[in-house]
């Protein structure tokens, strides 16, 4: 059973989508400390001065959870649809898939965190992902801190391969995850490009998976589990 944890993000971008279609069962990690600013209530979309950042303003308190963080502007969403429609009026994928993204966006969201997973829920329903997805707040039994905590969800889930981006490293340990038999696999990334709108401006990397969803809804699924594969880690 392979199990991937993340706290939940607006919009993530094609990595984190790699984590989730790799695993068994995805679990968004609503129970840690907010982040302010950084890629759980916002990420960039490209429009024809370069990217730009569609940002959801939140109400803000010292260690608060995700899954305890209000947003503060009700219609900041439809505010980011409407910049989305015209950046992305001539797409394949807003064809496709306009009418959908209008909805959610649209909506008069109070929770971050159920925001966050909507829109990434959105991004795979349109790749008929078959993982498995729950949310940590909904797990019994799970306890400690950092790395510990998330070795516990692994084995309230029964794991034997936990799936972690590189940034992780830097507080797993490993042996944690010894004492319930579950390998770690490590994700490596090779960057790609496709094509995008306003070809004059040149390729702009890292944006949301909205652009790549919306610029090549055929070739999504496939560019993003290329680029992305697992390493077993070794003993450090």
């Amino acid at each position: 059973m392979k199990i991937a944890i993340h706290q939940p993000q607006y919009l993530p971008w094609p990595r984190y989508i790699h984590k989730v279609i790799s695993a068994d069962i995805f679990v968004y990690l609503d129970t840690v400390q907010f982040s302010k600013n950084g890629p759980q209530n916002r990420n960039q979309i490209k429009t024809s001065n370069g990217p730009a950042w569609l940002t959801v303003p939140v109400k803000h308190h010292f260690g608060q959870t995700i899954a305890e963080t209000e947003i503060a502007t009700a219609k900041a969403t439809a505010k980011h649809w409407r910049t989305i429609q015209a950046n992305y009026a001539r797409t394949e994928g807003l064809v496709r898939f306009g009418d959908e993204l209008q909805s959610l966006l649209e909506l008069d969201h109070k929770s971050l965190s159920d925001l966050a997973i909507a829109s990434t829920e959105f991004m795979l329903n349109q790749l008929n992902a078959p993982t498995k997805r729950i949310k940590a707040s909904d797990l019994a039994g799970v306890e400690g801190q950092s790395s510990e905590r998330v070795a516990s969800i692994c084995k309230a889930l029964e794991a034997d391969t936990y799936l972690t981006g590189q940034g992780a490293l830097n507080y797993l340990d490993p042996t944690d995850f010894d004492r319930i038999n579950c390998a770690i696999e490590v994700q490596e990334w090779t960057a790609f490009e496709y094509e995008q709108s306003f070809p004059e401006v040149g390729f702009v990397p890292d944006l949301s998976t909205i652009d790549l969803l919306l610029n090549c809804p055929d070739a999504t699924d496939s560019l993003i589990r290329t680029a992305g594969r697992w390493v077993q880690l070794q003993n450090r």
